[in-house]
């Protein structure tokens, strides 16, 4: 599917427009927002959907269950002990479920071509889990994921010793995710917008070329 280049930039004004209203109401999460930037500062991508990594509790069956399944917390950032604590006390319907997940970023593309660039460097970036999901209307879909997850059964037997290790662990994983997020903020601010081969140092690493455009 070929893309014009007015029809494209139709779709990506669409989404910086969502972008800013999202960030201006406080709908997006408050860590992702630089990360978001330099994907939108490039000449053939945008950005569709995002989480910069996050812990919750879910009352389910299963930790992967959709259906009669509840969000009870939700957090980017730490989890006190204290509070998981207090909802563990509180108890559940089903099964209570913590469960980390790591950054995963939707990115619409122009063509192949700058997906395969955003995917070969996400993957160095340590999302490793990432790779096309579709072609639609809006270009190429490409998802990127690193494979940082952790979900754990609740207890209510759980000492306070117990819980305070978990939440300790939680806090580890998401922080985790958190550097891979940082890392593929910079990794993909420092590639050019036109097609390069990455050049090697003399010690063999990989060396990404600066040009960077600012994103309001």
């Amino acid at each position: 599917m070929v893309k014009r280049s007015s029809e494209w930039r139709k779709y990506k004004e669409e989404a910086i427009a969502r972008l800013l209203r999202d960030k201006e109401i406080g709908y997006l999460d408050p860590d992702i927002w630089d990360l978001l930037s330099v994907f939108m500062n490039r000449e053939k991508a945008f950005t569709y959907s995002s989480c910069s990594g996050r812990i919750t509790i879910v009352d389910s069956v299963y930790p992967w269950s959709r259906k009669d399944s509840t969000v009870i917390y939700k957090n980017h950032f730490n989890l006190s002990t204290e509070e998981l604590s207090r909802i563990v006390s509180r108890g559940g319907v089903r099964r209570l479920w913590l469960i980390v997940q790591g950054p995963i970023l939707h990115v619409y593309t122009m063509d192949y071509e700058e997906a395969w660039i955003i995917i070969r460097v996400a993957r160095e970036a340590g999302f490793k889990h990432s790779g096309i999901l579709a072609e639609n209307v809006k270009g190429i879909l490409v998802e990127l994921r690193t494979g940082i997850r952790m979900a754990h059964l609740l207890s209510a037997s759980a000492s306070s010793d117990d819980l305070e290790r978990i939440a300790t662990v939680a806090n580890e994983v998401l922080k985790r995710g958190k550097e891979k997020k940082n890392l593929l903020r910079d990794v993909i601010s420092s590639i050019r917008d036109d097609p390069v081969e990455l050049r090697k140092d003399p010690e063999g690493q990989t060396e990404l070329h600066n040009s960077v455009r600012k994103f309001p």
